[in-house]
C-alpha cells in the first residue's frame, strides 16, 4: 500500500528536526546551506510534496496566486497568444518562487456576475489578478479591494479609484489619435470603439470628445460605432460609417488587429484607403503594423504595463511594498510603423474570428 511521505520522513531520513524541514521547503532562512542541500537532496530523491491545503489550512491563510476574467470569453475573446504571454509572466514572476497558480476559468456557469472573484471569497487566493477589462457598472472589484488582499486588475475603474490597477490610458490614445487626424485637416472624423459599456470603450470616446472639443469641432454619436471582436462585424461597421461621404478620417480603436477587415469595410463602402479616407489604427504590438495603408498606428503597451503591475503584485504580497498599486502607461503615436510587418492572425491580442 502506497505510504504518503510527510516532513516527518524528511527529518528522519536526515537526521534533523521537522521544524528545519519545514523551513528548507518553504524557503526560509536560519538553516546551514549544507543542511538545506541535504533535505533537499533526500526531498527530490522521495518526491516529496507539501499538501497544499493542509498548509493553508493550518496557517489559516489562503495558498494560490489566482487569477480571473472579470468579462466572460465570448465577450473579451483573449486570443492563445495572450493566455500564452500570461502563462509565462505567471511562472516568470510568480512559479519559479514556488507560488501556486490558481485560474479560474469558468467563473460565469452558475449565471452570476459575482463568481468572477468566488475564488477570493471562498477563501482560495491569497493575491488576486483580475485580467481584462472592467463593465462601467462593476461592483465587485471594490469587493475584492476591501477583504485587503493583494490585487491588480488589467483595467482602470472610474467608479472606484482606489483600484489596485496596471493598464494603458485609452483616453489618452484616443485624444492623440483625433488631434493627429485634426492637425491633418480632417474635420469629419470617425471612430470604431470596442469594448462598449466598458472602462476602455468610455474612455476612447472621452478622449476622442475632447480632442474634437479643444479644436472647436462638433461633436456627433453618428460618426461612432460600437464593435465586437468579429472581423466580419469591423467590416459591417466601417462600411456604415464611410456611407456618410463627409467622413474623410477613421480611428480603427477595434483591437481587432486586422487588416483585412478593414480593408473589406472601405471595399463595401466604396472608399480607398488613403485617397478619400485615412486610417489611423490600434495595436498592442510593440513591433508590426495592422495595415500599411494607414497613416499611422498607435500602440497600446498593454504587456509591458501589466507585467510591471505583477511585479509590484509580487512585492506587495511579499510585504515588500504596500498596495494599491497604480500603474499607468502612455500610449504611443508612431508615424513610421507602416514600413513594419502586418501583424498575423498568431499574434493578435484578441481572436478576430469571422462570423
Amino acid at each position: 500500500m502506497f505510504k504518503k511521505i510527510t516532513i516527518y520522513d524528511i527529518a528522519r531520513m536526515t537526521g534533523v528536526s521537522a521544524k528545519t524541514v519545514s523551513k528548507v521547503i518553504n524557503f526560509k532562512d536560519g538553516v546551514k546551506e549544507e543542511t538545506r542541500k541535504k533535505v533537499l537532496e533526500m526531498v527530490e530523491k522521495l518526491g516529496y510534496h507539501p499538501n497544499i491545503f493542509s498548509r493553508s489550512l493550518r496557517a489559516n491563510q489562503p495558498a494560490c496566486v489566482g487569477v480571473t476574467f472579470p468579462a466572460p470569453i465570448e465577450i473579451i475573446p483573449f486570443s492563445p497568444n495572450f493566455f500564452l504571454w500570461l502563462f509565462m509572466e505567471l511562472y516568470r514572476i510568480f512559479g519559479k518562487k514556488g507560488d501556486y497558480i490558481c485560474f479560474d476559468m469558468f467563473p460565469y456557469e452558475l449565471g452570476k456576475v459575482e463568481n468572477y472573484a468566488r475564488g477570493v471569497f471562498d477563501n482560495l487566493f491569497k493575491s488576486c489578478i483580475i485580467a481584462g477589462p472592467l463593465a462601467l457598472s462593476d461592483i465587485i472589484a471594490k469587493r475584492i479591494h476591501e477583504t485587503g488582499i493583494p490585487y491588480v486588475a488589467f483595467g482602470r475603474l472610474e467608479s472606484f479609484s482606489n483600484l489596485s490597477y496596471a493598464t494603458v490610458d485609452y483616453e489618452k490614445a484616443a485624444y492623440i489619435s483625433t488631434k493627429f487626424l485634426i492637425d491633418k485637416g480632417h474635420k469629419h472624423i470617425a471612430l470604431l470603439q470596442a469594448f462598449h459599456q466598458y472602462q476602455p470603450g468610455m474612455e476612447r470616446i472621452r478622449g476622442y470628445k475632447k480632442a474634437l472639443e479643444e479644436a472647436n469641432l462638433p461633436f456627433s454619436e453618428r460618426n461612432i460605432k460600437h464593435v465586437n471582436f468579429g472581423a466580419r462585424n469591423v467590416a459591417i461597421r466601417i462600411q456604415q460609417l464611410l456611407s456618410d461621404p463627409n467622413i474623410t478620417a477613421l480611428i480603427d480603436s477595434s483591437g481587432t488587429e486586422n487588416g483585412e477587415a478593414i480593408r473589406e469595410g472601405f471595399k463595401r463602402a466604396g472608399r480607398t484607403i488613403g485617397k478619400d479616407c485615412e486610417v489611423l489604427s490600434w495595436t498592442y504590438e510593440s513591433k508590426g503594423c495592422i495595415l500599411h495603408e494607414a497613416s499611422a498606428h498607435v500602440w497600446l503597451p498593454v504587456r509591458e504595463s501589466a507585467s510591471e503591475g505583477l511585479e509590484l503584485l509580487a512585492k506587495w504580497l511579499e510585504g515588500k511594498m504596500e498596495g494599491p498599486i497604480k500603474v499607468l502607461f502612455n500610449p504611443i503615436l508612431d508615424t513610421e510603423r507602416i514600413h513594419d510587418r502586418e501583424i498575423e492572425p498568431s499574434y493578435r491580442f484578441f481572436d478576430s474570428y469571422m462570423e
